[in-house]
């Protein structure tokens, strides 16, 4: 079976630092890429809002933008409502808050995923990074509004010259949370990785999150149709 997957950026494409590592990451070949912003330019994007959540992505010449995600979720949900004849998967390449995205086939939501996921393990209380000093109270009040008790610090926090695993687990350390987040899509896994080898608590990084689910969900598909087929040849 080849499962055809949509990802969904916030930006503009092509996102070259991104498609080669999710197809490998997948292990699917068809892969369709959209960018919410495509086709806008940057006077074209109006400034966040005092009481949105901003969130920071970058356009096809490489200009870094803060975009409000109220302004960016119509977008997304018209990227996805034009590829829905052609994907069955639809992955969306950002850990916002967007409540209102629907599609007819499998959506993945890094936040709400990520939601469901501590939900059912329990976890009441977290400690969660973000990437700019103007997320931290937007991103403790979405996850205030989800049911969590919530420490919120930002990447700009960080010394120039600490090295970001180091910091990462000196902030966690002494932090009585069931689980350590980094809440945006696209950190770099080695650090992940030498972040949790020194960690007593569970880290997670809500891209991959993200990304281990669709591959269970492709690889139950997989599953589902060998099923089928060998059902189907033993008849014949």
């Amino acid at each position: 079976m080849s499962v055809s997957v949509a990802l969904h950026t916030i930006g503009q494409t092509p996102r070259p630092d991104l498609t080669p590592f999710l197809v490998s990451a997948l292990g699917v070949p068809d892969i369709v890429v959209t960018g919410a912003l495509n086709g806008l330019s940057l006077t074209e994007i109006p400034p966040c809002s005092t009481s949105g959540f901003p969130l920071e992505t970058r356009l096809s010449d490489g200009t870094r933008v803060e975009v409000d995600a109220a302004f960016l979720a119509p977008l997304l949900q018209a990227n996805i409502d034009e590829n829905e004849e052609k994907v069955q998967l639809h992955i969306v390449l950002c850990a916002g808050e967007f409540p209102t995205l629907k599609s007819e086939g499998a959506l993945i939501r890094p936040f709400e995923h990520a939601c469901d996921v501590f939900i059912s393990k329990g976890y009441e209380r977290l400690m969660v990074v973000v990437p700019f000093d103007e997320q931290v109270d937007p991103a403790k009040r979405k996850w205030q509004n989800a049911g969590f008790e919530v420490s919120v610090r930002s990447m700009q926090a960080r010394p120039i010259k600490s090295p970001a695993d180091q910091w990462l687990i000196s902030l966690a350390a002494g932090q009585d949370a069931n689980a350590f987040v980094l809440d945006y899509v696209g950190y770099s896994r080695s650090i992940l990785n030498r972040v949790r080898e020194a960690l007593p608590t569970p880290i997670y990084d809500l891209g991959y999150l993200a990304t281990d689910f669709a591959r269970a969900i492709i690889q139950e598909w997989d599953e589902l149709e060998e099923k089928v087929l060998t059902s189907t040849d033993s008849i014949d």
